[in-house]
């Protein structure tokens, strides 16, 4: 296993770097969502999503309002496994949240937020959060039993706005600390282990944002500027300490041409300097588009225009067409032309993986066409279900690949290694959920993928997903008791020429209790199988562990 995995991160390195991932919607036509209802995390293996991105399922609606106001920037983090907790439904949602728990090999989880109301036009958001683990984890990369692994990272935000009459002003910012340690490769003679195990990431932002408040003007606008930071503490291979600093900027302008027609343009520009060996470089997107909606039929028409200026500077266009179809009242028919790019700068590479090098400088990864089309229904009360199929082409896409050097020294550690091609893939799969009241919920869904890249390359699709199987029941037994499962299996692309990945197989229980209404005290049993495999991180997951915690909203 371990010369396979040599090979596998050498080979990647041996690559033209020229790939793509999917669209990051080129960052214009977001929805501002206050969100105070928060689902209590435990961190895992900081499991991050690398599946082609498929609309989520939902019910059908009878209308559709596609989205033209701005996201703020939020602090950049992780989507850890989540904790088996309660998810309380009430009429109001409290302004506070604290969530605090504890498990094996120290998985801690803690997080408080706030939303206060200063007065009927001032807002204040507070936000803290720290996860991490610190213990034996198994190795299944080098001839190690156990790695002893940490992983700890703490975000703090604050954002701050105030509505004038008919405009609004918010300004904030927000740090991230991240601090972990390599997984070493053991028997090298002459190497001392510990002046290149631990790597220190420190994130920083911070913003300015001016728009309109919502209905008070003809037309509708955001525009919003502010500066981000990355900066490496430690030297890693082909990358020094140093940071990567970037003046982004974003907004909309959008107005109504009657009822039922809307007209508006989106821009984004990020502006990257650093002081790294990196080739500084701007790149701007813009989205002009058109919407038409009626009680049958929701139309978006419209395209990405995305220029990139210095470090291969070209210009990328992409379709931004969708249409919807609601028949025999509570069915829907959709298809979709999408497309767009991804800055793949240093933060968006820390999310593919916290252990990540690079040979090369990375690529814009560029989605010229991603189509979708799919079936949705509700044939009762409860009851749901969604029939989806689509076919992506992407250049310049990232894959993950683990692997260690060929000659370590001085950095005698695994790697997660990014490497960048060209791949198309078509997707489809279905997906089935059912609900009764608070007492009940299941759903399930099933995706299908088939890669295609070139005939030397086959070694990229090495952690990509063949087939994604997720199921969850969550069930009420008896007025504020509760109990919570989640499974989920993924097959590997097969490989010809090497040993293909182990499959993921993951099965996590939970179960906890409501205290008048607000108070949770929860606990969650996590990797039940005990299996050992790698993530799409490229390191390998924890074994079983068991966390308990509490939860509160106030």
């Amino acid at each position: 296993m371990k010369s396979m995995i040599a090979t596998i991160g050498l080979s990647c390195l041996c690559m033209a770097a020229n790939a793509q991932q999917h669209a990051a919607d080129s960052a214009l036509n977001r929805t501002v969502v206050v969100e105070n209802q928060y689902n209590p995390e435990v961190m895992d293996a900081f499991k991050v999503n690398v599946l082609p991105k498929v609309e989520e399922p939902a019910l059908p609606k009878q209308h559709i309002d596609y989205a033209t106001a701005l996201h703020p920037f939020s602090n950049w983090n992780f989507t850890p496994l989540q904790a088996m907790t309660s998810e309380e439904k009430q009429r109001e949602v409290p302004r506070g949240y604290l969530r605090a728990s504890y498990g094996s090999r120290n998985n801690v989880d803690a997080r408080f937020s706030y939303l206060w109301d200063i007065s009927r036009r001032d807002f204040l958001h507070v936000d803290a959060s720290l996860y991490g683990m610190n213990g034996d984890v198994p190795s299944v990369i080098t001839e190690a039993d156990d790695w002893k692994s940490r992983f700890y990272r703490t975000d703090a935000s604050l954002g701050y706005r105030h509505d004038f009459r008919k405009v609004s002003l918010a300004l904030g910012g927000s740090f991230a600390s991240q601090v972990f340690n390599y997984m070493p490769v053991w028997g090298i003679e002459d190497v001392d282990y510990s002046l290149s195990s631990h790597q220190r990431y420190t994130l920083g932002e911070g913003y300015l944002r001016v728009a309109s408040v919502e209905g008070k003007l003809p037309v509708e606008f955001s525009f919003q500027t502010g500066l981000r930071s990355f900066s490496r503490a430690y030297d890693s291979p082909w990358m020094g300490s140093g940071s990567e600093n970037i003046f982004h900027t974003e907004g909309f302008v959008s107005g109504n041409i009657d009822e039922r027609q809307r007209v508006g343009i989106g821009f984004a520009m990020d502006n990257l300097i650093h002081d790294v060996d990196q080739t500084d470089y701007t790149l701007l997107c813009i989205n002009p588009h058109y919407t038409f909606g009626s009680k049958y039929i929701q139309l978006r028409a419209g395209m990405h225009v995305d220029m990139q200026f210095g470090h291969d500077g070209r210009l990328m266009l992409s379709p931004d067409v969708k249409f919807d179809f609601l028949f025999a009242r509570s069915y829907r028919f959709y298809l979709q032309a999408t497309g767009g790019t991804r800055l793949n700068d240093f933060r968006s590479l820390n999310e593919q993986s916290p252990y990540w090098i690079q040979a090369e400088q990375m690529q814009t990864s560029y989605t010229p066409v991603d189509v979708q089309a799919g079936v949705q229904g509700a044939p009762m009360p409860g009851l749901g279900f969604r029939l989806f199929g689509g076919y992506r082409v992407v250049k310049d896409e990232i894959f993950r690949l683990p692997g260690m050097l060929e000659e370590p020294y001085p950095y005698p550690y695994v790697y997660t290694f990014l490497a960048q091609d060209k791949a198309k893939v078509g997707y489809g799969g279905a997906w089935l959920a059912y609900q009764y009241k608070d007492w009940l919920d299941i759903s399930a869904q099933g995706t299908y993928y088939g890669w295609d890249v070139k005939e030397d390359r086959e070694v990229l699709l090495y952690l990509k997903p063949k087939f994604a199987f997720d199921a969850s029941v969550r069930a009420k037994l008896y007025k504020d008791l509760w109990i919570k499962a989640h499974y989920r299996f993924e097959q590997r692309a097969d490989m010809k020429e090497m040993e293909t990945a182990d499959d993921v197989n993951s099965l996590s229980l939970g179960a906890g209790y409501v205290f008048f209404g607000r108070l949770n005290v929860f606990v969650s049993l996590n990797n039940l199988l005990n299996r050992t495999y790698l993530a799409e991180t490229g390191y390998p997951v924890q074994g079983f562990y068991a966390t308990a915690g509490l939860s509160v909203r106030f």
